[in-house]
């Protein structure tokens, strides 16, 4: 999968290559659900429609369950958060830290995050065995035909 730059944030293809990764990343660790095919799915049509990256970025970071910014009454999704942590890695060049290396950061980033962290994250990275930077290491590939 090709690694897009901070530079191509707001194209189509960055969205898609980014969305491509998270649903591959849920497949391969076998929790997929189809409510992740609109994983950031607003994102493309409020570009067309506002065509002002960082007003998209804010509206989907405090809209969007899986971002700690999230301000609605639903919960965050901490599946997705995993997930979405998990995948960046495939597909953005500013983003290179797995799920794990992702939670150790957090813990010692965002300590208003520290009990959300351990009693929620870190059962999720337990279940899919993603609790050790190295046991995690494999590559999404292209479809020869995609």
């Amino acid at each position: 999968m090709k690694l897009y730059p901070e530079s191509e944030k707001s194209t189509f293809a960055y969205w898609f290559a980014h969305w491509r990764a998270f649903n591959l990343t849920a497949m391969l660790l076998g929790v997929w659900h189809p409510r992740f095919l609109f994983h950031d799915i607003e994102k493309p049509f409020l570009m067309f429609i506002w065509r002002d990256y960082p007003r998209v970025k804010e509206f989907h970071r405090t809209h969007a369950r899986h971002h700690w910014k999230y301000k609605g009454k639903r919960g965050y999704d901490y599946l997705g958060m995993v997930i979405d942590w998990e995948c960046s890695r495939f597909s953005k060049l500013a983003a290179p830290l797995n799920a794990w290396e992702t939670y150790l950061n957090d813990l010692e980033q965002r300590k208003e995050y520290h009990d959300e962290l351990v009693n929620n994250i870190l059962p999720i990275l337990k279940k899919l065995h993603l609790d050790n930077v190295r046991q995690h290491n494999y590559e999404l590939k292209e479809h020869p035909n995609s």
